[in-house]
């Protein structure tokens, strides 16, 4: 187990430090001090190369140039809110915009706006990093203060562990953070021999403007049916694009798997809801990432998978509680285990 600490570069005139985890396997994972980015996903080839299972870019700077939140620590709140605002213990909150008169991901300044404290740790079968940050209501506009809390571990099993804490302040407040992460397993520019499985059997209506109206639509007889392993790019072609809560059923909640490589990544999350995204829309966003070698980004390059208590849950009973109590801890977890 090894892990090796190096500079990448600056942000806002702050220094920003990529963290490498290195298990027993010579799979790797590094993360940013920026934003808690998880940066890459390293595993052996069979020609004694790495292939990176992430997009990612080469310096900081692209990681926020663009509206796509890559690979970024995302919070308070993961998701929409609908109207900014919500009603908490008799009282109503506004919060900042950030999306057509909702709060999108945390809002302007979430999560992945700061550069966070971090530590390290190593045992006999895993490594880890710890980013920590106080955050109170004048830095991202949610009431109430929390001591938050995000640790990235490698085992020697190749899974990849993300915990989410927060200890709550005076007041209460709401905490449902994810990674906004974007996997492509193969050595292409698409998702043409990806293939998708959830265990779901439920998505979330939503309206215009992707705010949940409330209700559950069973996936029987149509495109978002992942029950069984299905083509993603075959979906894409049919939907144009994905961006869709999915009602989990266990703590297996996906298996993403690209049939040329034969490499498989297994979600587990104990929380109730996973949205997969793809960038459908990303012309004129200038995007390269680092496996584009320098050429613009193709639409649906890789797919997002982000497990979460299902969005907007503070404005929905049936939706799973959000609500961190004063003085209280709460700590999530998701987990990305490779296979090949």
């Amino acid at each position: 187990m090894k892990i090796l600490q190096e500079a990448f570069g600056e942000y806002n005139d702050e220094k920003v430090t990529r963290i490498r985890l290195i298990n027993d396997n010579n799979v790797e994972i590094s993360c940013l001090s920026m934003g808690a980015i998880w940066h890459q996903f390293l595993v052996p080839t069979k020609d004694k190369e790495y292939q990176n299972l992430l997009l990612s870019f080469d310096n900081i700077d692209d990681y926020y140039s663009n509206p796509q939140n890559i690979c970024k620590s995302i919070g308070r709140v993961a998701g929409r809110i609908k109207n900014a605002s919500y009603d908490l213990n008799a009282k109503h909150y506004k919060l900042p915009q950030n999306d057509h008169g909702n709060t999108l991901h945390g809002g302007p300044h979430g999560f992945s706006t700061w550069n966070w404290e971090y530590s390290t740790s190593v045992d006999e079968n895993s490594v880890s990093v710890t980013f920590q940050k106080k955050i109170d209501e004048s830095m991202d506009g949610f009431f109430g203060e929390i001591q938050a809390s995000i640790v990235y571990t490698l085992d020697n099993q190749n899974k990849v562990s993300i915990a989410y804490s927060a200890i709550g302040g005076k007041e209460d407040t709401l905490f449902n953070p994810t990674c906004h992460v974007y996997f492509n397993l193969s050595n292409r520019r698409d998702l043409t021999t990806h293939e998708l499985q959830i265990n779901s059997d439920h998505i979330l209506e939503t309206d215009e403007r992707l705010i949940p109206t409330g209700k559950f639509i069973a996936v029987d007889n149509t495109a978002y049916d992942f029950r069984n392993f299905k083509n993603v790019e075959s979906v894409l072609k049919e939907i144009k694009g994905l961006d869709t809560a999915y009602v989990l059923k266990t703590n297996l909640a996906a298996i993403l798997k690209d049939k040329e490589s034969k490499r498989q990544i297994i979600v587990h999350s104990d929380r109730n809801g996973l949205v997969v995204y793809t960038p459908e829309k990303i012309e004129g966003q200038n995007i390269s990432f680092s496996r584009d070698k320098g050429a613009l980004a193709n639409k649906n390059e890789g797919i997002a998978l982000e497990a979460q208590t299902l969005p907007d849950a503070i404005h929905h009973k049936n939706f799973g509680d959000i609500v961190l109590p004063s003085h209280s801890k709460q700590t999530y977890l998701i987990s990305f285990t490779f296979k090949q």
